[in-house]
């Protein structure tokens, strides 16, 4: 059968194929349907690589069980793959924010007649956040936000690629932005209720 033939069949008629063990369908399913799926996870998680991590291993895992899955719409499937995907990278980022977590907690749960929340308790509850850190994370957050380093002057010093220095400052900062406005928003509020 020539390759081209491939490009003829539907989604569910290349998935029928690929149960039977059939690689050039796997192919074909792949070229018809990997940069929607990149799309959709780039635009989630706005780093390159990992959305690109997460495409092959949605690939790569409906490959390894094709022979006892049955799917009966392969487009929506894939689509809501790469999603749980993404669910999971945030679950995993998630636990290193427990520390600012646990404070925006306390200051909602506190009790305003008695309560002060210093500019201290602030930048204490971060340290305790960056605390919580892997080794490698926390050494490239210092060197970004405390010494000013850039990029490249990172790579350097730690001997690793300016893409893991990238991915790492990515991935702590996206998720420590998207915290600190909970945090500033509640800290602020506070703030205003006990100085007026």
């Amino acid at each position: 059968m020539m390759e081209s033939q491939y490009a003829l069949y539907t989604l569910e008629e290349l998935w029928r194929r690929i149960q039977d063990d059939d690689n050039r369908a796997f192919d074909e399913l792949y070229a018809r349907t990997w940069k929607d799926l990149y799309i959709q996870t780039y635009s989630k998680l706005k780093i390159e690589d990992l959305a690109k991590d997460i495409v092959q291993d949605v690939f790569i895992d409906i490959w390894n069980k094709r022979s006892i899955r049955e799917l009966q719409n392969v487009k929506a499937y894939l689509m809501q793959a790469v999603k749980f995907k993404v669910l999971d990278e945030f679950r995993k980022a998630r636990h290193e924010f427990v520390e600012i977590d646990k404070f925006v907690e306390e200051i909602k749960a506190s009790d305003l007649a008695d309560t002060r929340v210093t500019d201290n308790e602030f930048f204490d509850a971060l340290h305790d956040w960056i605390d919580t850190l892997p080794r490698k994370r926390k050494e490239i957050f210092h060197l970004k936000y405390e010494e000013g380093l850039s990029n490249k002057e990172i790579s350097m010093r730690l001997n690793i690629s300016q893409k893991t220095v990238q991915n790492q400052v990515l991935n702590s900062s996206s998720e420590l932005h998207r915290l600190l406005r909970r945090a500033l928003f509640i800290y602020l509020l506070f703030q205003i209720v006990f100085y007026l």
